[in-house]
């Protein structure tokens, strides 16, 4: 039996590994954990002893694997040694001040849950193929580090419940020391981040200006961002700011010529914390283009974003302006403010479809040609006459030909009236299934195959098993 957890999956399905989980995994305690393809070593230090809780990520592939444990220093020390000799080429300790926290216990740093989300240390590893196959993943959806050649492997060490002056650091394991007294601060003060801003092309420094912005999910979705602090980076590109207000937070980098850029994001509670955020700033270029129809007529309130923006000299450059601009009656559209290097352009109008993967461009660019088509849409109804229906049940759709890159696929739970629509689907054949969630193949329903018309919404009927 499984259960499906992803809602309403309706994507393009874009080279994502086989097997991807959209799910974050885990659980409590230090049952030992069977090695999924784990470097030679790892799964004697993630099956520690005193490890408290463990979840594997990221979203949409999975194969990046946490343990969160609580040991002394001898503990840590033994800890230590068996990561030297692990097989795999990054090994990075981080020191950190204070205590860390679970994530898998305390997902929303809970205040009340800090006690038990206690941990003394974190060890994160790679399954080596996922890694190199999420690697392989657009810049929106990769979640490897540009600047990491091989799977890295991490100890996260949060010291005030050891004595450091005690632990042993191995040979072959590179040190980050992220401690306030390393850097040349102290607990008085408070929470401190800095860093520095340099000229992506020339490698110079900028005199930028930080903005440190709260991040605010609002209830009826997305974020407000209202900023909470201020720095100006020196000759050297260098900021710096003390006593930094505990929460989630984002920190902005921008300069007058340059693309604005998202350099980083943090949560902290109110312990004294040391972060820094290096960032890099591209040139500013505009992309423009027009939107028509199949008739080459304009389509006039398409919505035009761009996606997997990357400086020139690669890795993802998120912006924290908004993504997205709207074509005028004659179809033409301009976005500004956006770094020189590439992307990919995505368009939208209800009722329509264009490029599955997007069109790739480099930017600056003027004159995008894009071309949109009629869209079919189709109501799947459940009919489970003579039978009980469960509590949840999904209704799924894929194509004919089987599931490519490119190809429009999906699935999703049925409401109330036993119903799930898919909207703007491309025309072509299409298979549909529904099955209990959870379920087993055996409860599902017999397949139905329908030919979906642009322009035309199509309704089909399951007959539950």
């Amino acid at each position: 039996m499984s259960r499906i957890t992803r809602g309403l999956l309706l994507t393009f399905l874009a080279a994502l590994p086989q097997g991807a989980s959209a799910m974050i995994t885990g659980g409590e305690g230090n049952k030992a954990l069977r090695d999924p393809g784990w470097p030679a070593g790892a799964a004697a230090i993630f099956n520690h002893s005193g490890r408290i809780a463990w979840w594997e990520g990221p979203p949409f592939g999975g194969g990046q694997w946490h343990a969160e444990c609580r040991g002394d220093t001898r503990a840590l020390n033994a800890v230590l040694a068996d990561f030297a000799r692990m097989d795999t080429t990054v090994k990075r300790l981080v020191i950190h001040d204070g205590t860390g926290r679970s994530f898998w216990l305390a997902p929303n740093r809970e205040r009340e849950k800090r006690k038990e989300a206690r941990i003394d240390w974190a060890f994160t590893v790679w399954q080596p193929d996922r890694w190199a196959q999420l690697r392989q993943l657009p810049a929106d959806l990769n979640p490897t580090a540009a600047d990491d050649a091989s799977p890295p492997s991490q100890l996260d060490v949060y010291t005030a419940n050891l004595g450091w002056a005690a632990v042993v650091v191995p040979k072959g394991i590179t040190v980050i020391d992220n401690r306030l007294v390393a850097h040349g601060f102290t607990p008085e003060d408070g929470i401190v981040i800095e860093g520095t801003v340099t000229d992506l092309a020339t490698k110079q420094p900028i005199a930028a200006t930080m903005r440190l912005q709260r991040v605010e999910p609002q209830d009826k979705g997305g974020y407000h961002y209202p900023v909470v602090a201020k720095a100006k980076a020196d000759a050297q590109g260098h900021w710096v700011r003390k006593h930094v207000p505990a929460g989630w937070l984002r920190v902005i980098v921008e300069a007058d010529g340059y693309a604005p850029r998202v350099a980083g994001f943090a949560q902290f509670d109110e312990q004294p914390r040391w972060q820094s955020f290096a960032c890099g700033l591209a040139r500013l270029a505009a992309v423009s283009g027009r939107v028509v129809d199949e008739a080459g007529k304009p389509l006039e309130g398409a919505e035009v974003r761009l996606g997997n923006v990357q400086a020139e000299s690669g890795g993802r450059y998120e912006s924290p302006l908004e993504s997205t601009v709207r074509t005028d009656a004659e179809g033409r559209f301009r976005a500004e403010q956006i770094p020189v290097g590439t992307a990919s352009v995505w368009v939208n109008k209800p009722g329509y479809y264009g490029p599955g993967l997007g069109l790739p461009i480099t930017t600056p660019k003027a004159d995008v040609a894009l071309k949109m088509m009629r869209a079919a849409s189709v109501r799947v109804t459940v009919d489970f006459t003579g039978k009980k229906r469960p509590e949840g049940y999904i209704a799924s759709m894929k194509p004919e030909g089987g599931e490519v890159v490119g190809s429009y696929g999906g699935s999703g739970n049925i409401d109330a009236r036993n119903q799930m629509s898919f909207e703007i689907v491309p025309p072509g054949r299409y298979i549909f299934t529904g099955r209990p969630n959870p379920g087993s193949d055996a409860e599902e329903t017999d397949p139905i195959t329908v030919e979906l018309v642009g322009g035309q919404a199509a309704e089909v009927t399951l007959k539950a098993k």
